[in-house]
């Protein structure tokens, strides 16, 4: 691949495969996977559960090693960094959106928000004043002060999401963003989303079952058994298959 490509390229996965267990128990999750996620876009990964969505996006995100094959992130190659390079890399260019939500119960809304600015060294001050902007953004502005346990489901993830944005990370990467969300809701994320990828040094991509939320993407592609088997571009003279509206919603 060229060195210009590259530049449009947030994330190049070439020939990845993953394994888990040993001996007669291995258990093969992808399969010389190939996909490209390209900044300025929202790229969104679809297929059935178990198909290895998941453990593909923990790759690219650098929370999980692959057995083979080349992976090259915001023009980094992961294979030739340290654990500890890959962590500080993660911290400061990857915001990442767990499906479990992965909050702090201890702390209150705006210190869960605030942690990715406050590992980057950012005063405290700094960045509980950003948490509080970004909370806004996803509707949270009387929020501010509750902790998780105050909280609803769908309101613990537009919290997750906010903590995901706050640093204002290059790739942003997101496991059910919105499947506890309502309709409203659910579009007020991916149009915060839209004008993250908008930016064409950014790049979102979401694992997703939620086929309300199919027409804001510019890339689908679809897994099934360990590989990528076919990758749509969307926009409006191009809306997403007829058959992807039937993925099943979680």
């Amino acid at each position: 691949m060229n060195n210009d490509a590259n530049h449009r390229l947030a994330a190049h996965v070439k020939g990845i495969s993953k394994s888990f267990g040993d001996g007669g128990s291995r258990l093969q999750v992808l399969k010389e996977i190939d996909l490209d996620v390209r900044r300025g876009d929202i790229t969104m990964l679809v297929g059935p559960s178990g198909c290895g969505k998941t453990t593909l996006i923990s790759i690219i995100a650098g929370t999980l090693k692959a057995d083979e094959g080349g992976l090259e992130v915001l023009g980094h190659d992961l294979n030739k960094m340290t654990t500890a390079a890959i962590t500080q890399f993660r911290a400061r260019h990857i915001g990442f959106i767990f499906q479990s939500f992965n909050l702090i119960p201890t702390l209150t809304c705006a210190e869960n928000v605030s942690v990715p600015l406050l590992i980057q060294g950012v005063s405290a001050s700094k960045a509980e004043k950003r948490a509080k902007e970004v909370l806004a953004q996803v509707g949270l502005a009387d929020r501010f002060k509750h902790r998780p346990s105050q909280l609803s489901g769908g309101q613990q993830q537009r919290v997750a999401i906010a903590r995901a944005l706050v640093h204002e990370p290059h790739l942003i990467i997101c496991d059910e963003p919105t499947a506890a969300l309502d309709a409203k809701n659910g579009h007020v994320v991916m149009e915060l989303f839209e004008n993250v990828a908008r930016g064409k040094e950014r790049a979102v991509l979401i694992v997703t079952h939620d086929n309300r939320i199919f027409h804001h993407a510019n890339r689908i592609a679809s897994m099934d058994d360990g590989r990528v088997v076919e990758v749509h571009d969307v926009d409006a003279d191009h809306p997403p298959p007829e058959h992807l509206k039937h993925v099943e919603r979680l």
